[in-house]
């Protein structure tokens, strides 16, 4: 079993729902299953965007295998409380890839 720890980072945007970002991890052999495990988050809306109240945050991960590189697929979103994707905001996503 391998444990690697990195992090993504999405720039600010003012979008129409969550965004998504891969990162590729390489590891010394090819792991037969790998997971990715959510181990925190520095989000925010963006400085210049005005006052917000949290809404809902949105975040997913997903892996996928090949060879000796697993792909972490990253989903995120925030909004705030009045429900909708207008506003410009930004993060920075920590995550653990637990391969064997």
């Amino acid at each position: 079993m391998e444990i690697r720890n990195d992090s993504i980072t999405f720039g600010s945007s003012e979008g129409s729902g969550p965004r998504s970002n891969f990162r590729d991890v390489t590891f010394t052999t090819a792991p037969r299953q790998a997971s990715a495990v959510l181990t925190g988050f520095s989000v925010s809306f963006s400085p210049s965007d005005g006052d917000h109240h949290l809404g809902n945050l949105d975040i997913r991960l997903s892996t996928t295998i090949t060879g000796t590189t697993v792909r972490v697929n990253v989903t995120f979103g925030l909004r705030d409380w009045s429900g909708t994707w207008d506003d410009k905001y930004e993060g920075r996503i920590f995550f653990s890839i637990i391969a064997e």
